[in-house]
């Protein structure tokens, strides 16, 4: 299976406004860390009812109705996420295929990328851990199957 390490992030921004009318709802931001070859994916972590809200292509208006269909949307708590490409030498982000499922209750994360561009096409299921010492620059939580150390 290959390397994952994702980092959750308290959104600083949460509940901002950034036009009339229009709230910063994404609870965490994040980084999915993928290795072998590396690459980077961006993840905002919204409620369900605003993640889905979100969608702007068949493709993930179609994985909606498919984990609403799966009963995700009746789980309390649970957080979602888009995936986003990220490049560090051009500073870009592209939407991929994919998605994430956060549950801050059962401790898990769930992790689909289905990126065809950068041959990758995988899924996760890891345990979270929160961490102790939060703060600017400090993640809330990280999941991962490979030692950070």
């Amino acid at each position: 299976m290959r390397e994952i390490a994702v980092r959750g992030f308290m959104n600083e921004k949460f509940n901002t406004t950034f036009g009339k009318g229009l709230f910063r709802r994404a609870m965490f931001n994040g980084s999915v860390e993928l290795g072998s070859p590396n690459q980077k994916y961006l993840v905002d972590y919204f409620e369900y009812s605003n993640w889905e809200n979100t969608a702007k292509t068949d493709e993930q208006m179609a994985t909606v109705r498919k984990l609403s269909e799966a009963g995700i949307a009746e789980q309390a708590g649970v957080l979602m996420s888009w995936i986003q490409h990220y490049d560090p030498l051009t500073k870009t982000k592209q939407g991929v295929g994919g998605f994430s499922i956060y549950s801050p209750e059962t401790k898990e994360l769930h992790v689909e990328i289905e990126d065809q561009a950068n041959n990758t096409k995988d899924s996760w299921t890891l345990d979270v851990h929160l961490c102790k010492s939060t703060g600017a620059n400090k993640p809330a939580f990280i999941a991962t199957n490979v030692d950070l150390n």
